[in-house]
């Protein structure tokens, strides 16, 4: 409960309960993922790791001490070799907060904004993070550390007779609009799905794996929502009125809808739109 009496919403997975696993996809690369991630429909975030002749490639590094700990001790599990480079891909404290128990040695890369959030914002994520997973999950122990090397296109990290593309395709994020951009993330989403094969794997944030195919789900979801706030915006409608007219009701098998829906994305998706250039006149 707050000091005023509310129920305080229940956080989206909880911090002190996840045990990771990890999965080889294919010799030497490997997910990491929640043990309940075929479970639940929302789950911990997931990362990987790709081992090379000399070195070991990470990407992300959790939510906390304990998680990113687990993450070390399951590359540990399979090598020894030293881990060279850990790849963030978002500024989100779920996918870099365990930067900090990372060797120095190790090379951290993000995208240029995620380098610039981490170092001028870190203190309010922090905030952020805990309002959302709640007290005492050890994001008041985390410190943080932004990238020694920042990618705004493409990189190629060579592991010892392996490869390893880092690539920036576009802001994304769903299916939670926290950072509003909707249309930018319907580009991205595209924009990946075309450029992988048809069998690729994919190791989605917070879910189970999928093929590019699958991208065509959350797609399909933000184009409804655009057209559907489109509409209502263009009726004159105010933001409540919004979003009884937005209801969307056909997605609500997601355990988290009614909170993404509701309490993020139409009001995300209402905000951007009546902005300058936003795409409503």
């Amino acid at each position: 409960m707050t000091q005023d009496g509310e129920q305080e919403a229940a956080p989206p997975w909880d911090a002190a309960r996840v045990n990771l696993t990890s999965n080889e996809l294919a010799p030497g690369v490997f997910a990491v993922m929640p043990d309940d991630v075929f479970e639940k429909d929302h789950v911990a975030t997931t990362a990987g790791f790709v081992i090379g002749e000399r070195s070991v490639l990470v990407v992300e590094s959790m939510l906390n001490g304990d998680l990113a700990s687990q993450l070390i001790g399951l590359v540990r599990q399979v090598t020894s070799k030293p881990i060279r480079f850990l790849v963030n891909t978002s500024y989100h404290g779920d996918h870099a907060y365990g930067n900090y128990l990372f060797p120095d040695s190790t090379v951290v890369i993000q995208h240029p904004a995620t380098k610039r959030y981490m170092e001028e914002s870190f203190e309010d994520d922090r905030r952020f993070m805990i309002s959302l997973m709640g007290k005492g999950k050890g994001i008041e122990r985390v410190q943080a550390r932004a990238a020694d090397i920042t990618v705004p296109d493409m990189i190629s990290v060579d592991l010892g007779s392996r490869i390893v593309e880092v690539r920036h395709f576009g802001f994304a994020q769903t299916p939670w609009l926290l950072e509003g951009r909707h249309k930018e993330t319907m580009t991205t989403l595209a924009r990946v799905r075309d450029f992988l094969p048809e069998d690729a794997t994919i190791i989605p944030g917070h879910g189970r794996p999928m093929r590019p195919a699958d991208i065509e789900f959350p797609l399909r979801y933000l184009r409804e929502l655009d057209s559907a706030v489109r509409t209502a915006i263009a009726e004159g409608r105010s933001i409540e009125a919004t979003l009884e007219a937005v209801a969307m009701a056909h997605y609500g098998e997601y355990s988290l809808f009614d909170w993404a829906h509701n309490s993020v994305n139409v009001p995300a998706a209402f905000r951007h739109l009546q902005e300058p250039g936003g795409g409503v006149a």
